[in-house]
């Protein structure tokens, strides 16, 4: 069990010195109205908290109550946020190369889209992009490479889901966003899980038991069998490339 007001300390330090050491002020989040970019939110609120901006970017296909979610968020954290459509863009695009985008290529797209957007709004306000993916999505490879997944610095890279939910409740965020079952809102009726295949408990537990690749606890292959912990493992290895900087050939 962490000591949550230890890593709140922590973290909030972490954010408010980055900022200092290389001179600016102000941070940045995508706010989707999810248990990740609220306790980000909520932290960044508190390292600088007359400076922490974020943008609220929905698509048709957003469910509405993320969107109120997240605009409450913001105006009880005192977070200043714009909400931006990426709908056009996503028709643009889609115009341009004269063929539907399925599920996943769509979802992709716009976490690349949202990305652009605040990387481009950092520019315009001289704010650094604070990133909101959490270590069991990290490991797993859950998420957009250059999408939501690319941002300057990340408070919560170091923490599982499952404590996720455990912070946020010491951090006071909204029953409402705790209880939301885990979804990037990407498309209707989208689920985190049903998309891993597993829940966060077991796929927690397995990568907590994981080092350098390996299962070092046997007892885990006991308890989920071995094909669901050589399956979490390949998910793993295969997604490695999306957590290190591109390679370079030596020559």
């Amino acid at each position: 069990m962490r000591d949550f007001k230890e890593l709140e300390l922590k973290l909030v330090a972490f954010l408010r010195d980055y900022c200092k050491n290389i001179g600016v002020e102000n941070l940045l989040i995508g706010m989707s109205g999810g248990l990740d970019s609220a306790i980000v939110g909520a932290l960044c609120a508190k390292a600088m908290p007359q400076n922490t901006h974020a943008l609220i970017m929905p698509t048709k296909n957003s469910d509405p109550k993320n969107i109120k979610d997240a605009t409450e968020f913001c105006q009880k954290r005192n977070i200043k946020f714009k909400i931006l459509s990426i709908e056009s863009i996503l028709g643009a695009y889609q115009e341009s190369i004269d063929t539907n985008l399925n599920n996943i290529r769509k979802g992709n797209l716009s976490a690349r889209i949202r990305m652009s957007l605040l990387y481009d709004y950092s520019a315009d306000i001289r704010a650094i992009v604070v990133g909101t993916s959490n270590k069991s999505e990290l490991m797993l490879g859950y998420g957009t490479i250059f999408g939501d997944m690319a941002c300057a610095i990340n408070p919560i890279g170091e923490l599982y889901k499952t404590e996720i939910f455990e912070f946020a409740r010491y951090l006071e965020i909204d029953e409402n966003i705790i209880n939301k079952a885990p979804s990037a809102d990407l498309w209707e009726g989208q689920s985190d899980e049903e998309d891993i295949g597993y829940s966060y408990e077991v796929v927690d537990e397995i990568l907590i038991a994981t080092k350098n690749g390996e299962i070092y606890n046997k007892q885990i292959e006991e308890k989920f069998g071995k094909k669901t912990v050589q399956e979490i493992l390949k998910r793993v290895k295969s997604n490695e490339f999306k957590r290190r900087m591109p390679l370079i050939a030596k020559i």
